[in-house]
């Protein structure tokens, strides 16, 4: 596997010897010749920011000993064997077999210092392989800011107008589901993985709602603290919905205490709306928390009817878990399965690049100003993952949904005003 190093040119003045193999290392089952640790961190997945937090080192430091083979020069021979020693369990735990990767950091410490494996080190190798995590929220840095002469981020996110709105051939179908449960009473799901967009599709139905004046009243039910038994939290019952439909219509409403009772108040209010010309939707965020009697009394909501038109539509938004509690074939459900239509938000996959342009362009940037294409391919394979398929075998896995991207854009922008990098790079992706 190729590791491109940012390496300062030197003048042409002697000619320069070969780089120095410092060993081989076998990942399934291929063998590689490995010439710096960054060759050996991009093969077994290792982000400088991972060897940083393991090594107990300053990501400059660690970039300057994996790209270039520097250890600090202030650190005693003790303090050196306790960091190569953490190193080796790093690379160990990662999937590197243990001599190999001994081997490799061994060839690079200064002079003929000698190092023996610490098994009881505090950093002792887990026999379960991490599971990839998603970065926690990023804020550019000031050094990024003024590299990039930046006031605000491009890359965060945010949908406040518009012009920041990105879709492509799913995301516009994904809005017309939305806005037809809306003006036409139909009931919907969107689902997705977290930070999938979600969130931003709801805000665009709102404001399209409001920008077009469509005669629309979203109900939103509050889901603090909702889970989907009453165990873990609160479960979101029928009686919870219905007074909200009540207090939406009539915040001067007195709510009635029997379940038949608040049904009948709520359906009066519905009707009395409807015959004033508005439609009705029933938003419920965090859905993959809704218990299986909810999610049934939702389906009898929906059958409420003025003539032939529904009184109420349905928008759920949730996280996967709501297409399994929705799936066909589950018997339990299949009276709302049959009317419930499930959208998805899929990853950016192929339309990563569109995205990023699109979020420059709206920041009045171009792409370029940011990121080369080595950068963009390297953002794509950071955030494809392997996870086991049936029969034994992997199968690749996007996680390029928005918030992902923003955040490892964002983490990248700072690292490369750090390194002093013009733009973001394969090389700058790789030490985040």
């Amino acid at each position: 596997m190729d590791a491109t190093l940012l390496t300062p040119e030197v003048p042409d003045v002697a000619p320069q010897l070969p780089p120095r193999r410092l060993g081989v290392l076998h990942v399934a089952g291929v063998a590689h010749d490995v010439y710096t640790l960054a060759e050996m961190a991009v093969l077994l997945r290792v982000s400088l920011s991972d060897a940083a937090r393991s090594i107990k080192l300053p990501r400059t430091t660690v970039y300057r000993l994996f790209n270039l083979g520097e250890w600090p020069t202030r650190m005693s021979d003790e303090m050196l064997k306790v960091t190569a020693n953490r190193l080796i369990l790093l690379f160990n735990n990662r999937g590197g077999k243990r001599p190999e990767v001994a081997r490799i950091v061994r060839a690079t410490l200064p002079g003929a210092l000698v190092i023996e494996l610490d098994d009881e080190s505090e950093d002792t190798p887990d026999t379960k392989k991490d599971e990839p995590m998603l970065m926690a929220k990023q804020t550019l840095s000031p050094a990024a800011r003024k590299a990039f002469t930046l006031f605000t981020n491009p890359f965060d996110g945010e949908v406040i107008d518009d012009t920041q709105m990105f879709t492509n051939g799913e995301i516009a179908y994904v809005r017309e589901a939305c806005m037809q449960a809306a003006t036409g009473g139909r009931f919907v799901a969107v689902v997705s993985e977290s930070g999938g967009g979600k969130t931003t599709m709801l805000g665009d139905l709102e404001a399209r709602i409001q920008r077009d004046r469509k005669p629309v009243i979203v109900i939103k039910p509050w889901v603090l603290g909702m889970e989907d038994n009453d165990t873990k939290g609160k479960t979101l019952k029928s009686t919870d919905i219905l007074a909200s439909v009540v207090t939406t219509l009539d915040q001067l409403a007195s709510l009635k205490q029997t379940l038949q009772g608040r049904s009948n108040q709520a359906k009066d209010l519905l009707v009395k709306s409807a015959e004033a010309g508005y439609s009705h939707l029933l938003v419920i965020e965090e859905a993959h928390s809704l218990p299986e009697a909810t999610l049934k009394h939702l389906k009898r909501l929906h059958e409420m009817r003025l003539g032939r038109k529904p009184l109420l539509g349905i928008l759920l938004l949730g996280q996967t878990e709501l297409a399994l509690k929705l799936d066909p074939r589950r018997a339990s459900l299949r009276e709302v399965t049959q009317r419930c239509e499930v959208v998805h938000l899929l990853p950016l996959d192929g339309d990563l690049r569109a995205y990023l342009e699109h979020r420059a362009r709206a920041a009045g940037r171009e792409l370029g100003d940011f990121i080369d294409q080595s950068g963009v391919d390297e953002l794509r394979t950071r955030l494809t993952i392997t996870r086991p398929a049936s029969g034994g075998k992997t199968a690749a896995t996007s996680l390029l949904y928005p918030l992902a991207v923003n955040n490892l854009v964002t983490a990248a922008l700072n690292v490369a005003a750090d390194l002093g990098v013009p733009v973001i790079n394969r090389d700058v992706v790789r030490a985040v």
